[in-house]
């Protein structure tokens, strides 16, 4: 039973992320399609690079808060979703 309520918890925890990743990453694409010059795209990555770190910090003590999570693993997995998710970010939008 305490498996299940991790996993729930987690699950829900990622969907949350993952819509602010393709909130993001759809906001540049279309930055990008515009064929802009690169300081100004360099510049948008940035700054939604820097919007979604703290989009995602903010939605993680929410959520910890909010679920009062006290499992320390359960904690520790969040932040680590987070940085997961920034770097798919950067990954998948970085500016070549």
């Amino acid at each position: 039973m305490k498996k299940n309520y991790y996993q729930n918890r987690l699950e829900r925890f990622k969907n949350i992320a993952k819509r602010l990743v393709d909130k993001h990453s759809a906001e540049l694409y279309q930055v990008y399609s515009y064929n802009v010059e690169s300081k100004v795209v360099d510049d948008m990555y940035q700054d939604h690079f820097a919007n979604l770190g703290k989009e995602l910090d903010s939605e993680a003590h929410d959520f910890i808060k909010v679920y009062n999570v006290q499992q320390e693993s359960l904690a520790s997995e969040i932040w680590n979703t987070c940085s997961r998710y920034l770097q798919q970010f950067a990954q998948r939008n970085q500016p070549a």
